[in-house]
């Protein structure tokens, strides 16, 4: 029985810049490509591995520019890997783009919070709400939301007393 040989998928720890040209290089033109990075970028932020994610997001943008989707993604990978003025350019790219995803919604949400505009945040947290998510990414809005409103409540009692 022949032993099946493990594909590479992604970059490793170590690669080199020049390593990384030559794998795009040897997978060639892709159509494809695009949604295939972004997958495995999806698995990668799953993963907590935020510098693959991020890898995977950028070549997913790079192959599909028009893929506001894929921006928002990519949003979100440079918050977690604390990125924040990459993810403000790029979830401002995505809605741009497409002010009809809500995820794009969302990454502008969550990089507003991270700036500490929570005004703004809660805006495009419930303008993502009003475009009807995804269930999963619903639940996330709904409980960012509700902490952000009540975060926000306190401090308002705090200064007015």
């Amino acid at each position: 029985m022949a032993q099946q040989r493990k594909v590479s998928r992604g970059p490793r720890k170590g690669w080199t810049p020049e390593a990384l040209a030559r794998r795009e290089k040897a997978l060639g033109p892709n159509p494809w490509g695009g949604y295939n990075h972004n997958n495995l970028g999806c698995e990668f932020f799953r993963m907590g591995a935020w510098l693959h994610a991020v890898y995977e997001f950028e070549r997913a943008v790079e192959i599909n520019p028009w893929n506001a989707s894929f921006k928002a993604n990519l949003a979100r990978a440079y918050l977690a890997a604390g990125e924040l003025k990459k993810a403000q350019v790029s979830a401002l790219a995505s809605l741009g783009q497409d002010a009809s995803l809500a995820q794009a919604w969302f990454a502008g949400a969550l990089t507003l919070e991270r700036l500490g505009n929570t005004s703004e945040a809660i805006e495009h947290y419930r303008k993502c709400l009003s475009l009807k998510p995804a269930l999963g990414l619903k639940r996330e809005v709904e409980e960012n939301l509700e902490l952000l409103v009540r975060e926000a409540r306190m401090k308002e009692r705090k200064e007015g007393a």
